[in-house]
């Protein structure tokens, strides 16, 4: 017997959104440093940590609109946006993160 499969018009607008993000695959930033400038282009960050409060400072830099310029994030912080480059710096702790969803 065939398994029934679950459509994508079965999920909710935020678990359709999660079910696509990431399935280009992902950079992780595990210290100060960027993901590279030019040819690829990232859809979202995810700024990871053990601590609620956990954070880092992140600059980016888009192919439409304005950059974004050194903002400080917090664990569990994800943000949309058309990016050419994206760039941690002063993380507060060893295990804070950033991924980078390729888009």
């Amino acid at each position: 017997m065939a398994k029934a499969q679950r459509g994508i018009t079965t999920y909710t607008e935020q678990e359709a959104t999660n079910l696509i993000l990431g399935q280009a695959g992902f950079k992780v930033l595990k210290s100060a440093g960027h993901t590279g400038a030019g040819a690829n282009t990232f859809v979202a960050f995810l700024i990871t940590g053990s601590n609620a409060d956990d954070q880092c400072t992140i600059a980016a830099t888009t192919s439409i609109g304005d950059e974004l310029e050194a903002c400080n994030f917090t664990t569990g912080t994800l943000v949309y946006g058309p990016f050419t480059q994206i760039t941690m710096s002063s993380p507060t702790d060893a295990d804070v993160h950033v991924i980078c969803y390729y888009g």
